[in-house]
């Protein structure tokens, strides 16, 4: 256990007031709570799973997708909460919890060795690591917003959100370190390429001569295969990705009528793992035996694929900024022989503008798509879609 001198905080039960006597608010487009998948973070190591927030010249980062939403609300979004506690709830009220918050986060910046006890350092290299994971999990068992307004829970929040920052950190770049270990965090830096380029080169120069010509021919015909394959590397929520690109797995209400399935469920598959790749998930995307290369009708159609190549872009964007709109304007002009007549650059400067038509054609097709509802939600979700 850990925190025992955080003040209105058990290190066995969490965050101490009276849950039933402190203000409460609610968001109008879904609860907020406690989620099992904030723990999913831990095993997103090599990537950087925190937003980003931007106070007074310093950045705060926040795993909590409700506690980011919360603590960035602005005039556009300030509606979407309401409290019974308060007549009217603005951004003054907000900006209360806020202020402490950033208080116990730039506190618990400062005091994460504190945390780690006496006995972290003498530790070994390998037992650091276990450590630092258990220390995270700690973390992430207090750290969520369910609606509570305490300005003591939102000390506390700071407090371990800083925490479980610093930690994360710590473990990538201790795994760093070790022979053979993650080359440290994909943030949205060339210096992350450049690591990767030096450590390809150390591995080449100890591969004897007699079996240099061998790698050659090898690595010759695994770029054949590949094809000069563009992958783009998601960073972002793969289950949320496959749910957008399931609505091509279904019927289309067209300018023509209705269409059948673009894809089957199958091939959805290969084009997602000729795509896309993931380096913390690898066998979500797997990159299929065969190209895929797939003809679709054009029009209506092209623009539905804009829109989903558009959003996903959107959504790994936030996380892997160093994959450009023009990767993913190619990945349609690989895969679908609608956009072969059209340059990479030019699929890219209509996909936002064609976005917008393609969504039209998806909303009015949920009467004969099963799968939009959940596409709709996610874009939601993700301020992607009003």
């Amino acid at each position: 256990m850990f925190f025992h001198h955080l003040k209105n905080f058990s290190p066995y039960s969490g965050h101490i007031y009276d849950d039933m006597k402190v203000p409460f608010i609610h968001k109008k487009s879904g609860d907020l709570g406690r989620k099992d998948s904030r723990f999913d973070l831990i095993d997103k190591l090599g990537y950087f799973p925190f937003k980003e927030l931007i106070r007074n010249g310093n950045a705060y980062f926040i795993s909590d997708t409700d506690l980011f939403e919360f603590l960035n609300m602005n005039e556009s979004t300030v509606n979407e909460y309401t409290s019974e506690y308060y007549v009217t709830w603005d951004l003054d009220q907000k900006q209360i919890f806020e202020d402490r918050f950033l208080n116990g986060y730039n506190e618990g910046i400062k005091t994460f060795e504190v945390n780690l006890g006496v006995s972290y350092p003498s530790l070994p290299h390998e037992p650091k690591i276990q450590y630092l994971n258990v220390f995270c999990l700690h973390c992430l068992d207090f750290l969520y917003f369910d609606g509570d307004l305490d300005q003591n829970l939102f000390y506390n929040l700071g407090y371990l959100q800083a925490s479980l920052f610093r930690g994360f950190i710590e473990i990538n770049n201790l795994g760093s370190t070790v022979p053979g270990g993650s080359p440290g965090l994909r943030l949205h830096f060339d210096s992350y390429i450049k690591v990767l380029e030096v450590s390809k080169a150390k591995e080449k120069e100890k591969i004897p001569e007699s079996n240099s010509s061998l790698i050659e021919q090898m690595d010759e015909s695994q770029e054949t295969k590949a094809d000069n394959l563009i992958r783009t590397e998601l960073m972002c929520d793969l289950e949320e990705v496959k749910a957008l690109w399931l609505v091509i797995t279904a019927p289309i209400n067209t300018s023509r009528g209705i269409q059948e399935a673009a894809l089957s469920g199958t091939e959805l598959a290969d084009f997602l793992g000729s795509a896309f790749s993931s380096k913390a998930f690898p066998e979500n995307f797997k990159l299929p035996k065969t190209r895929f290369f797939k003809r679709t009708s054009r029009g209506d159609m092209r623009n539905v694929l804009n829109a989903l190549m558009y959003s996903t872009y959107n959504l790994n964007h936030e996380y892997n900024r160093s994959a450009n709109l023009i990767e993913y304007a190619t990945i349609l002009k690989q895969h679908f022989p609608v956009f072969s007549g059209s340059e990479a650059e030019s699929i890219k400067s209509v996909m936002s503008t064609h976005t917008q038509k393609g969504m039209e054609i998806l909303n009015d097709s949920k009467f004969v798509n099963p799968h939009i509802e959940e596409m709709t939600r996610i874009l939601k979700k993700h301020k992607l879609l009003h």
